[in-house]
């Protein structure tokens, strides 16, 4: 993967020219001192904006009262100004990456933001925002640029509900579809199981009458949403590589295997082999884990429950034994009195 595939899926790099079979969105730069905050340990929201906050405010330890509290007066403006004009409620991402990763610390488990704040808060505890401002290049293999060359930007897109059913990741390479994958791997969807074949039809129609020929490169990544029985969303762009998630699909068969279809094949939705490019949940045995349980507990916890860290492991059945050792102890002595 080079370096030029990641700019091209790089938000504002091709939304003006997909804007009309998009969600509407408000691109916001953001300044090097944002990008600072954003890399700082801890979270301390900025001043000015406390609407939805006070709970998180009080429980807030005494020792954040003494650091400074960070200030963008502008920015804060700024998304103000964009939440009004996209109706009051957003999704934010940076540049690439969604903090979906860090939902769980959100009012309501959602990406669903009302203030700056709300997005704020979201930004400084995801870890694919991190991924974004520190190495957005290092999958690549002729990565030369550093982070801080990038001009950073914060999107929001006017919310919409999108039944995940409902959602795609559709795979390209050398400009034809080579795969088409249900967007949420960890949940069956009964509704899909007789609908491979119009989910193909409708999504190579869609490529090949908006997308083919007209996004910056030949290989590359596009999630796109049924919103009805006729109309297909785009939602984003993404790398064709293994930064990107294949869900359905590993990465080895997709970087060796030619598209299954030519130029000018799957003109109509029955089409009998666009089933072979659909992968979709089988059977409600056959759902994936969700990638982001693992955000929603200590990084700890999750190394000395699969054994990543053999340290940790030794501590925690130390402890363990000594808590154990404590407790017949207390044991004997009860029984001895």
């Amino acid at each position: 993967m080079k370096k030029q595939q990641v700019l091209n899926c790089s938000f504002s790099s091709w939304y003006q020219l997909f804007k009309q079979i998009t969600i509407e969105s408000k691109i916001i730069s953001l300044p090097k001192e944002f990008i600072d905050y954003l890399n700082e340990d801890g979270i301390v929201l900025p001043e000015g904006d406390h609407s939805r906050n006070d709970e998180a405010d009080d429980e807030q330890d005494e020792n954040d009262e003494q650091r400074q509290v960070p200030s963008f007066p502008d920015l804060q403006q700024s998304i103000h100004n964009a939440l009004h004009s996209l109706g009051g409620a957003v999704f934010p991402k940076l540049n690439w990456s969604c903090p979906k990763d860090a939902s769980w610390i959100a009012c309501g488990n959602t990406l669903k933001c009302h203030t700056p704040n709300d997005i704020i808060l979201l930004l400084k505890s995801s870890d694919f925002v991190t991924h974004d401002v520190t190495c957005p290049f290092d999958s690549c293999e002729d990565d030369e640029t550093a982070s801080d060359e990038v001009q950073f930007e914060l999107i929001l897109r006017k919310w919409v509900d999108i039944s995940q059913a409902m959602e795609f990741r559709v795979f390209v390479k050398h400009d034809n579809i080579i795969g088409i994958s249900q967007r949420d791997p960890t949940t069956y969807f009964p509704v899909l199981q007789s609908m491979k074949e119009h989910i193909g039809g409708r999504i190579c129609n869609f490529h090949r009458k908006y997308i083919q020929g007209k996004f910056h490169d030949e290989d590359y990544v596009f999630d796109v949403y049924f919103k009805n029985e006729k109309k297909v969303v785009l939602l984003d762009f993404n790398p064709f590589g293994e930064v990107t998630d294949g869900l359905m699909f590993e990465w080895s068969e997709l970087c060796g295997e030619e598209s299954q279809l030519e130029d000018g094949d799957a003109a109509e939705d029955d089409t009998p082999d666009l089933t072979d490019l659909v992968r979709i949940v089988e059977s409600g045995t056959s759902v994936q884990p969700s990638p982001y349980n693992s955000y929603r507990v200590p990084t700890d916890v999750i190394d000395i429950a699969t054994g990543m860290d053999s340290n940790k492991l030794i501590d925690f059945l130390q402890l363990e034994a000594r808590q154990q050792g404590n407790e017949e102890t207390e044991t004997n002595n009860e029984e001895n009195r």
